[in-house]
């Protein structure tokens, strides 16, 4: 991927005019044309729309055929267009610097002269980057659609991610829409390497739609479909087991891929003979939304092919999205490197286990890109001791302490560097108190639910100068389960919960309680 002379490098920032949006549900993408600011051109578009007035000569009645590039009459005027398609005297033309696409007659159309097509074109094709569609179906909603129509005739600030020179189409991120689109719940955000590899594949699926009858009817042999008469073991790990890993993935603090590393060789092994039999294989698969979640094999960038769990279909683009099991790693592929997964391929366990850092928190806003990328040089494809300190099962992650070279605790590393250890930040003490000052405050704006809103872990604040008294709260052992109700929100990572174990006994005291302070 390189550039096109006279128009933004890959890495610039631009501004750029959304002239047009192109608008359909079933596009995964968002794709428009826009008018990067190239004022030291103006002058030469303006005189390009006035000498192409005069144009040469009209159209005779068999003239035209689809990509020739000619002069349209619109209104009076007349503008560039390239041929799209015909039918007999009707035709569809692009205008190559409006982005919009016009049917129009044989009367219409003229030819112009070489210069007049010299000059770029005024728009360009562009994708924003970054962004899919969040529903389940990858289908814009129609509210995604109309507020994709109002960026038309808006001038944005952009980064250039990507330039793809062979069709001619800009990856722009523009943070300004796209977080918009976040934070309304219509869109899903990609990091940059899994968006472009969506484009990417979507392209080639594109490409390779236009193969020879021969290729396609060889390939329409057997049809098979994916199925989930199999499940992957997935082994326990007792809290406190300490293995020798190797980092497959690292997505954030709180989702890291841990392979342990006396099956690495096994692993590679495995691959080896699931590529063997599905490499070569000309069979067509049949995949469906209704799929999602079922085990499959998928062929990796590098050729192989993988054990993997299907996570997401475009059918439109005929590509989905898979999770290699093995190694943590999702990516976008063609609907036809994907295929059954062979029984005798479950027996291996899947021995790469989802990891959240032990003592790290994210303070409920996230994790910033410099901080994923220092923890990705900390950990990323490296070997490490990790302690698994225990499971949580709602989270479906294992909670560890990593200890690199010179057994350096790596949590404490990146905990202490990035300011984000529970440790460095507040004690459990400071939780209570904070929390406390919450409830209080909260319960005295809920009148009818004096009662309900008091709970056992509040600490109560007597006098000024007398320190706090803290109440005795229940142990909960570790693994233990229970059922509780949750009596009070802060955010995300804080939240108090109330067991049923003392329930009875609790309202027999929130009575006497009640009673005794009710009467001033």
């Amino acid at each position: 991927m390189s550039s096109i002379i006279g128009l933004p490098t890959r890495g610039s920032d631009v501004t750029i005019l959304i002239t047009k949006v192109h608008l359909h549900p079933l596009c995964e993408l968002v794709e428009f044309w826009g008018n990067f600011s190239r004022a030291e051109r103006a002058a030469d578009y303006e005189f390009l729309a006035k000498d192409i007035q005069s144009p040469g000569n009209a159209f005779n009645e068999f003239e035209g055929n689809p990509g020739d590039q000619c002069l349209v009459q619109i209104d009076g005027f007349w503008y560039r267009c390239r041929i799209v398609t015909r039918s007999g005297s009707k035709f569809s033309v692009f205008l190559i610097d409006k982005g919009v696409t016009y049917s129009t007659t044989t009367s219409k159309l003229a030819w112009g002269q070489k210069k007049h097509f010299h000059l770029p074109p005024e728009v360009e094709f562009c994708v924003l980057a970054n962004v899919l569609p969040h529903s389940p179906e990858n289908r814009w909603s129609p509210v995604a659609l109309a507020f994709l129509k109002s960026l038309s005739g808006k001038s944005v600030k952009a980064h250039v991610q990507d330039v793809l020179v062979a069709h001619r189409t800009f990856l722009l991120h523009i943070p300004s829409i796209s977080k918009q689109m976040y934070e309304m719940g219509i869109a899903k955000k990609l990091s940059s390497d899994m968006f472009q590899d969506f484009v990417l594949v979507s392209l080639q699926s594109q490409s390779g739609a236009e193969v020879s009858p021969e290729a396609r009817q060889s390939s329409m042999g057997a049809s098979e479909r994916l199925h989930k008469q199999e499940h992957f073991m997935y082994p326990e790990l007792p809290a406190g087991t300490v293995e020798t890993v190797i980092v497959t993935d690292v997505t954030n603090p709180q989702r890291i891929f841990c392979q342990l590393k006396v099956f690495s060789q096994e692993l590679k092994k495995l691959s080896e003979q699931i590529t063997q039999l599905c490499e070569g294989r000309m069979t067509n698969c049949i995949v469906g939304p209704e799929m999602i979640g079922f085990p499959c094999a998928a062929r990796g960038s590098d050729g192989r092919w993988y054990r993997s769990i299907l996570q997401q279909v475009f059918p439109t683009n005929k590509v989905v999205e898979v999770l290699n099991v093995d190694y943590g790693t999702k990516q976008f592929v063609q609907v036809e490197n994907v295929r059954p997964l062979a029984a005798e391929f479950f027996r291996m366990p899947v021995v790469t286990y989802i990891c959240s850092l032990h003592g790290v928190i994210d303070k409920g806003v996230g994790w910033t890109n410099s901080q994923i990328d220092y923890l990705r040089s900390l950990l990323l494809y490296k070997t490490v001791i990790a302690k698994f300190e225990y499971q949580s099962v709602s989270e479906g992650v294992h909670y560890v302490t990593l200890y690199g070279d010179e057994n350096t605790n790596i949590n404490n590393l990146f905990g202490s560097k990035e300011s984000c250890s529970l440790g460095c930040e507040k004690t459990l003490g400071d939780y209570a108190i904070r929390t406390t000052a919450y409830s209080l405050q909260h319960s005295a704006m809920q009148e009818g639910n004096q009662r309900k809103m008091l709970t056992s872990g509040q600490a109560v604040k007597e006098k000024e100068g007398k320190g706090m008294l803290k109440l005795p709260s229940e142990e909960l052992r570790l693994n233990s389960s229970h059922m509780a109700v949750v009596q009070d929100i802060f955010d995300p990572s804080e939240f108090w919960i109330q067991t049923l174990n003392y329930a009875n006994e609790l309202d027999t005291l929130m009575d006497s309680i009640y009673h005794l302070y009710k009467n001033p």
